[in-house]
């Protein structure tokens, strides 16, 4: 799923600093998990994993990633299924190979639910495609009666409890990720294109979730500045938002898709709709780090390193943000006891600048802030912040072990 600061290209970067610091295994927090990739990463790489995102979209690849321990087998529903062909084995997005054959139950119900269930011109329809009362031009009206039908399907089936709760998240999980894929948008969601791209055209698809072997690991939909306090791990990922704009407000029809099959009907959410996007009320859900009001995301980020109980903190962040660099030097620095930055280092990483469709040719950030690169850089040019900070107790193990 396209989603905004995915770490995907840095997850080597990630492994590497945390084993630099003594990281040799052990439990792993992720907080603000967003598209699930750091812990799916770290499940695969042997490690347990615990997260949590305030976003409901957040906790459905979560609960897919973390707490899937073996392949869904649909059989409480097998009589729609069972005597349909498998899609083509390319849907998989199973990385082990030796597991794909137990895979072919959801590719017959996948062949179900693209070809055989009826679409239903329903809430998507109305709201979010072209075709629909509201003019929103995110999905076409074929695609959107198509998601429609299958997430009714899927609260009709988890109502009548006729499918467990995990094949629950791995079919919303399969459905968010076809949806992302064929939205007419350019980044996220926080708008849609004026006309139908090419992409957006092509036919709904359902791909399996990339499931990795791995550990069990545990899935939530918390605050992550409160909940952090009760968490004991070795290795802490903390990638928080760097900037004013607001991941609810730019994910709301992922938001809605992962809410619906959880729902007694489509209507107390479609009546919340309001605006030219259709947003949802997404205030309550909104974060301090995204705020610029005096000290404010400065305290916040305080609060949630000082509640840390890891022994490795792995922090992410952008040299476009809100925080400087002496500040988050200073948070991470006394957090690791000895104020003086010697238990704390630092990668730089070079990549390109994002940038939605209204900032294109402004050298200003979400909020305002003009950036001002680097000399020698052009304005598409910035740095991802990788701190690793230790406490005093850890350095003096690792040093014993060695």
């Amino acid at each position: 799923m396209r989603w905004l600061g995915n770490k995907t290209a840095l997850l080597d970067e990630i492994l590497s600093v945390a084993r630099s610091a003594g990281y040799r295994g052990g439990t792993v927090c992720d907080l603000f998990a967003g598209s699930g990739s750091v812990g799916r990463f770290f499940r695969s790489q042997g490690s347990r994993v615990i997260s949590t995102d305030l976003m409901s979209c957040s906790l459905v690849f979560q609960k897919a990633y973390l707490e899937t321990i073996e392949a869904p087998t649909f059989s409480g529903i097998e009589d729609l299924w069972g005597g349909l062909e498998p899609l083509d084995l390319s849907r998989l997005s199973v990385l082990d190979e030796g597991q794909r054959s137990e895979w072919i139950p959801f590719l017959q119900l996948a062949n179900y639910l693209e070809n055989h269930l009826p679409p239903q011109q329903g809430f998507l329809f109305r709201q979010f495609s072209p075709e629909g009362d509201a003019g929103r031009i995110y999905l076409t009206g074929e695609n959107a009666a198509r998601v429609d039908a299958i997430l009714e399907a899927i609260r009709n089936w988890r109502v009548s409890g006729v499918v467990t709760d995990q094949e629950v998240w791995i079919l919303l999980a399969s459905c968010i990720d076809a949806v992302d894929r064929v939205a007419n948008i350019s980044g996220t969601y926080g708008a849609f294109l004026k006309k139908l791209q090419k992409s957006a055209e092509r036919p709904l698809e359902l791909r399996s979730p990339a499931i990795v072997p791995g550990p069990p690991g545990a899935a939530h939909n918390e605050d992550a500045l409160e909940w952090i306090n009760g968490v004991e791990c070795e290795l802490l990922y903390i990638d928080p938002p760097y900037n004013q704009r607001q991941y609810p407000a730019n994910y709301h029809l992922p938001e809605i898709l992962s809410l619906l099959p959880f729902e007694d009907s489509d209507q107390k959410i479609e009546e919340t709709l309001y605006g030219k996007t259709g947003l949802i009320p997404w205030k309550e859900k909104a974060s301090p780090l995204c705020s610029r009001r005096g000290d404010e995301c400065l305290r916040a980020m305080q609060k949630l390193i000082e509640g840390s109980n890891a022994n490795i903190i792995v922090f992410s962040y952008s040299e476009e943000g809100i925080l400087q660099r002496e500040q988050l030097e200073k948070l991470l620095g006394d957090w690791s006891d000895s104020g003086t930055g010697a238990n704390l280092n630092l990668v730089e990483i070079p990549y390109r600048r994002f940038r939605s469709d209204s900032e294109e040719g402004s050298s200003q950030t979400p909020g305002g802030r003009t950036f001002k690169p680097a000399p020698g850089r052009s304005m598409d040019e910035v740095q991802e912040w990788l701190f690793v900070a230790t406490r005093k107790s850890n350095i003096e193990r690792v040093r014993n072990e060695s």
